[in-house]
């Protein structure tokens, strides 16, 4: 077992391997805070509410083709770039890890999907990004594999399944047998399902998805952009939510 440590009266119980996976993952944060991402020490702290900012030139039109929720006229679109290895997307989803000093994001894109997404005031993109290693290209893969077999709502399905599951990076939690034993758990116990994740019949996809994510000028997670702009440290929950309101008012 490993050893737990306390970083502060106020924070949960994190394990040295957790600390160390929050840790690795802060160089992608690194590099992409002047992109729109947070990083571990700055991003979380800020008060500022920033707007979206004009971006590098790019071809923006592959979000069209994304898994998404609301209405596809929407006023307003919201595209989240993540990795499903990324501690920091899981806390943007809303797992309990790091502490109370990332209470900030905690949850930013599940409750702008309920609050807004779910109820067709905007429509809500996940665009995959797979830079950690071979789970998040296998645990990615089988995310498409279930929108194959059931659309959007079943690849949304299988999302929350992955971020329910995920720990460490690429030390097995999205091994392909464990993926398998996942998509049974999700509803996806079929040998179409399964085929498809032992083949990696999605790889070159979501390989293909950093190429356009990065063409866009988005080279960390998790990145929350807005109808075509990041939005600087979108992360945080009262950031983005600004955002999203001061759009639809337009």
């Amino acid at each position: 077992m490993t050893e737990d440590a306390k970083k502060s009266d106020d924070s949960i119980k994190i394990s040295k391997s957790t600390l160390k996976w929050l840790g690795i993952v802060c160089v992608a944060f690194i590099a992409g805070i002047t992109l729109g991402t947070i990083t571990a020490t700055s991003g979380i702290s800020g008060n500022a509410v920033a707007q979206p900012q004009p971006q590098p030139s790019g071809d923006w039109s592959f979000v069209a083709a994304d898994p998404a929720i609301g209405p596809v006229d929407a006023k307003v679109t919201v595209v989240e770039f993540a990795d499903f290895q990324c501690p920091y997307c899981g806390i943007a989803y809303g797992k309990d890890i790091g502490g109370a000093q990332y209470d900030k994001m905690r949850g930013t894109a599940t409750k702008i999907t309920d609050e807004y997404a779910k109820q067709g005031k905007i429509r809500f993109v996940y665009h995959v990004m797979a830079f950690l290693g071979q789970e998040s290209i296998d645990s990615a893969n089988a995310a498409f594999c279930a929108r194959e077999i059931g659309g959007d709502e079943a690849f949304f399905k299988m999302h929350d399944k992955l971020f329910d599951k995920q720990s460490g990076e690429n030390e097995g939690a999205f091994s392909k047998d464990n993926l398998k034993t996942y998509a049974a758990e999700a509803g996806f116990n079929t040998t179409a399902m399964m085929d498809c994740i032992s083949s990696g019949k999605y790889d070159s996809v979501v390989q293909q998805s950093n190429s356009l994510s990065n063409g866009v000028g988005v080279q960390g997670t998790p990145t929350y952009a807005l109808n075509n702009a990041v939005v600087p440290n979108g992360a945080i929950y009262a950031t983005l939510k600004s955002a999203v309101d001061a759009a639809l008012a337009k």
